[in-house]
């Protein structure tokens, strides 16, 4: 059978199937009949199976080369090289939503499935609205979006990847972004269904909170691998401009990031039960906002795909999933109450209040300044920008922060906290901070920001260590275990809380490079072969130009000698590669990296004849540590998601105990089990 006509039989029988799955499942709950809900079940099951498969198909007529589907035309050539062969499927719009929905399904079906004989009271209605959002992706694909859509006429060759895509990120960037952002449409699931049933205990929550550290670290990866796609590739020196569509993908996680917080106050004290369901709901709004901004042509991005009439279909689901889920959540208020209350400001559960209300606040702030362009545009017909001043003017207080309660919240016990344990737990780590500010003034840093930042890093990396040391020692201490091995049983026995603090760590590094950003140097002008300039402690001298040639590129090389303190310390070639299949010029930077700083080349012009070339040169300091600092993160959620399921019978541990401290139990009191 033709590729085309297959796959658009395919998305057909997906509307069908996903549609019978939200009525039978809506119906079976109803009736409280469980043959119905198993039917509802197996029809998302299938429904999974048929993205499966049109992906697969479409998959084949990419590397087939099947010019006769539009998409592929569009988004391949017979020259194009394999990996990005690959990444050709969510390359485009039609095959990125086509991934989309089955990254969705994925997600569905799996969850579904392991919750069904452990939460059945929530499942059937969790299983509709899965359903529902499968569907709707359906009749995107269906008839707004087809990516099996037939070719007129049938062209001999490709488009190819736009030449900006052809890079080894394209390969797991948009994966990861895609997986975190699809993920959170679990929770949100159960969430809904929760406040359908009524059933608002912890059991949705406990059922879904892995789903969301799952898609959390996806997403979050996926953020850092874009600021260094946009570092590498694109030439302009830096790795976040707060651009729109950067903005949409870090609105849910922030949200996100809000959620695992404020749970925790959940879990331990029955409190922020209606903010914690408006978190969730929030998050996976945003997620399809984003959707909706990238793909309806209303901001100008270089990430956003071309106008299109997916846009009106998005606009009414975004309106549905917003007005239906948080009316459900206005009904169920009583039910949400807390008969807990905080028993002091200053006590762990204010510091994640804290914490939340600051998330909130950066999020308002980038969902204001990525939408206000388009109301304005929308009501007086005018265009404006809103860039990195209001953000940076705004969001760096806020950061900054959020980065101090990361060290304060461990230091701070639960319930209430006591002066004497205040001076006691705060001590150690304010010096290591106020240390650290006062040695960087004195060796001339005049950045006041950058220098209370790396100070604030300071305090809380102590604060880890101290949470570290303190729980290996317990366990060295009752267990008569060498420092080594007790520090593994930390780390194995709480993964949940020390995984946390690897977390925090992670992130202490990453504002430890974004400090960096307060020191660059930069210069910019033409030059001819033979002639060098000066920038910080670099020599760079122009060679000349190096031409060359692979299948679909014609590279032209600026060769660029570079020497610190009077010795030659590495060659560097920035580029400009001319694609052929598009007919189109693509710089490629130069980079050489350290953990201290980064010298950074970029070509804007190059003329091959005379060799002239018009060339941008950065010193980035301190950047490395954003990318391992993401690293990090990622392995500190990792530790967690290994950890214990929530709800599993094990024994309680002190150093993550089930039960809230007795009031003013500060961190110091650790034990482990016998």
């Amino acid at each position: 059978m033709d590729a085309g006509l297959l796959g658009r039989l395919l998305l057909y029988a997906a509307v069908a199937t996903s549609l019978w799955g939200l009525a039978a499942s809506e119906l079976g709950r109803r009736r409280e009949d469980p043959r119905l809900v198993l039917t509802g079940r197996r029809a998302l099951y299938t429904t999974c199976a048929i993205f499966g498969v049109a992906a697969v198909v479409l998959v084949g007529a990419i590397m087939r080369h099947d010019f006769a589907i539009e998409y592929v035309a569009q988004v391949s050539s017979k020259t194009l090289r394999f990996p990005f062969t690959v990444s050709a499927l969510w390359a485009g719009m039609a095959g990125s939503l086509l991934f989309w929905s089955l990254l969705t399904s994925i997600y569905a079906s799996t969850a579904v499935a392991v919750q069904a004989p452990r939460r059945p009271e929530l499942v059937a209605t969790a299983t509709a609205v899965l359903s529902f959002i499968l569907g709707f992706l359906a009749v995107v694909l269906a008839f707004g979006a087809n990516p099996f859509a037939a070719a007129s006429p049938v062209p001999p060759d490709g488009q190819g990847l736009n030449p900006l895509l052809q890079s080894g990120f394209m390969n797991i960037h948009p994966v990861m972004l895609y997986a975190g952002l699809t993920g959170f449409a679990v929770p949100f699931a159960f969430a809904v269904s929760a406040l359908v049933s009524g059933k608002l205990d912890s059991s949705w929550f406990t059922s879904t909170r892995r789903w969301t550290m799952l898609a959390w670290t996806f997403l979050t990866v996926g953020i850092i691998l874009g600021a260094a796609w946009a570092y590498m590739e694109l030439g302009w020196g830096g790795y976040w401009a707060w651009d729109p569509v950067e903005n949409a993908s870090l609105l849910p996680w922030l949200t996100g990031t809000a959620f695992l917080h404020s749970v925790m106050i959940q879990e331990r004290r029955g409190m922020l039960k209606t903010w914690n369901v408006a978190l969730v709901l929030s998050t996976y709004s945003l997620a399809v906002l984003g959707t909706f901004l990238t793909r309806s042509g209303l901001l100008a991005s270089v990430h956003t795909f071309s106008n299109s009439p997916v846009g009106k279909f998005f606009l009414p689901f975004l309106a549905v999933l917003v007005v239906a889920s948080f009316v459900l959540l206005a009904m169920r208020l009583d039910k949400l109450r807390s008969d807990r209350h905080l028993d002091s400001a200053l006590s762990r559960e204010s510091m994640f209040l804290f914490n939340n209300l600051l998330f909130a606040a950066i999020a308002f702030t980038v969902l204001w300044g990525t939408l206000y362009p388009v109301f304005v545009e929308a009501v007086k017909g005018t265009q404006i920008a809103v860039g990195p001043p209001f953000f940076d003017a705004v969001v760096v207080p806020l950061g900054l922060a959020l980065l101090a309660l990361m060290g304060i919240g461990p230091l701070v016990a639960w319930r209430r906290a006591s002066a004497a344990s205040i001076r006691k737990n705060f001590a150690l780590p304010f010096a290591a901070g106020a240390l650290v500010i006062l040695t960087l003034y004195a060796s001339g840093v005049r950045s006041a920001g950058a220098a209370f930042a790396i100070g604030l890093g300071a305090f809380v990396t102590v604060t880890i260590a101290t949470e570290f040391v303190k729980g290996a020692r317990a366990h060295a201490r009752t267990e008569l275990l060498p420092f080594p091995r007790a520090l593994g049983r930390t780390l194995t026995r709480s993964r949940r809380r020390y995984g946390g603090y690897i977390v925090h760590f992670g992130v202490v590094l990453i504002f430890l490079g974004l400090a960096g950003a307060s020191f660059v140097k930069t210069w910019s002008g033409g030059m001819s072969p033979g002639q060098d300039f000066t920038i910080g402690a670099y020599r760079v001298h122009y060679v000349g130009v190096r031409l060359g040639s692979k299948p679909g590129e014609l590279m032209s090389d600026a060769v660029m000698d570079i020497s610190r303190g009077g010795h030659q310390i590495a060659v560097m070639n920035p580029s400009i590669n001319f694609y052929t299949a598009q007919q189109q010029n693509q710089p490629t930077v130069a980079l050489r990296s350290t953990p201290a700083e980064d010298l950074y080349l970029a070509l804007n012009d190059l003329d091959p004849k005379t060799g002239d070339i018009v060339l941008r040169a950065w010193v980035n300091p301190l950047v490395m540590w954003i990318w391992i600092g993401g690293v990090v993160m990622a392995l500190g959620m990792i530790l967690i998601l290994t950890g214990r399921p929530p709800g599993s019978p094990a024994a309680p541990t002190r150093g993550e105990p089930e039960e809230v401290p007795a009031a003013d139990e500060g961190p110091e009191k650790v034990a482990v089990p016998a």
